[in-house]
């Protein structure tokens, strides 16, 4: 899991962002738990992939039991084109650490295109522009000097000075491309996206190079009816999956399936030496709703993490054209 940090880490992390120090850093990207419930941050390709207008919101809460403030939230949009063949979306996301001393936030414009290959198999490519702005506020920060073994944490002693002035505060942005594909059919679905192909550089100094890594993923799945039925919706429907992401050093390979009827759905996800991820969902009239949770099973158990939740709320709302009109294929991938 890419947050697998010590205190030590974190600090080298910091001051690497900072451009200062001898440490070679590279920012990582978070991770949701429900991949699927966040679709326009998995792959730029999947944008359009409903049957209709979709608004999703996400929110993630990692490690609560360490009181540092990991918290991520997304909000998207997206819509099919039916006389374009494409989709557009738009995609938010903010993600906090340690009480707002560092703040990362981006805006994603995106957009995909559907290609029919045959009558069965259909490919669909999408690109992605993203505008990013990260801060760090070091009035939010506890520095070694402040702690006293028996009073506890103190103010800033008198005279001591910010590296950003005197607010001591610093803020970054940059521009980002990424781009998405996935080749699909009503089975099967295979695909993979890059994300900051151009890595760009965010060190607060301009004199530093902090390059932001590309984060690679590759994700596939199968759908497997378990009782064929003449309506799909009271089908029993098993969904193996596999996804794995790379960014810089960082590796991770995700094992799991989802089992779905009808409105319900639950699925079991194991991260390779790091975390066991549950998840559940239903869906109810325009709305779903899902919930994750992450059991951790890494070395970092021992410290008492309290795992991480996450919180899905989706909408998907009637398509303004005829479904008879609509001449494309959607992409049967997990909804949790």
């Amino acid at each position: 899991m890419f947050r697998k940090v010590s205190f030590f880490t974190l600090l080298a992390a910091i001051l690497g962002v900072l451009g200062i120090g001898v440490f070679q850093a590279r920012g990582q990207d978070v991770v949701f738990g429900q991949f699927y419930a966040n679709p326009l941050y998995l792959n730029p390709a999947l944008a359009g992939n409903a049957n209709g207008p979709r608004l999703t919101s996400n929110f993630r809460n990692q490690w609560p039991a360490l009181n540092a403030s990991f918290l991520t939230y997304s909000l998207g949009f997206d819509q099919y084109l039916p006389a374009l063949r494409s989709g557009i979306g738009i995609h938010i996301l903010t993600d906090q650490i340690g009480s707002e001393a560092y703040r990362s936030t981006q805006a994603s414009l995106i957009y995909a295109f559907n290609l029919r290959l045959t009558q069965q198999i259909s490919l669909r490519t999408g690109f992605q522009y993203t505008f990013l702005s990260k801060s760090l506020n070091f009035n939010k920060l506890i520095f070694p000097e402040q702690i006293n073994s028996i009073t506890g944490i103190g103010p800033r002693p008198p005279g001591s000075t910010l590296p950003f002035g005197s607010d001591g505060l610093k803020s970054v942005s940059i521009s980002d491309l990424s781009a998405g594909l996935i080749l699909f059919s009503d089975k099967f679905f295979v695909g993979g996206s890059i994300h900051h192909l151009t890595e760009p550089n965010q060190a607060f100094y301009l004199d530093s190079k902090v390059p932001l890594s590309m984060r690679i993923s590759g994700h596939a799945g199968v759908n497997i009816n378990l009782t064929p039925q003449y309506n799909d919706f009271e089908n029993w429907v098993l969904s193996p999956n596999i996804l794995y992401i790379q960014q810089g050093p960082a590796r991770q390979i995700n094992l799991g399936t989802y089992l779905s009827r009808g409105a319900l759905a639950a699925g079991a996800w194991y991260r390779v030496n790091d975390a066991l991820i549950l998840t559940a969902g239903f869906q109810k009239g325009k709305m779903r709703l899902g919930y994750g949770y992450e059991i951790t099973t890494s070395t970092l158990r021992a410290v008492g993490t309290g795992g991480s939740h996450e919180v899905s709320l989706g909408f998907i709302f009637e398509n303004p054209e005829p479904v008879e009109t609509i001449r494309y294929e959607q992409i049967r991938c997990p909804q949790f």
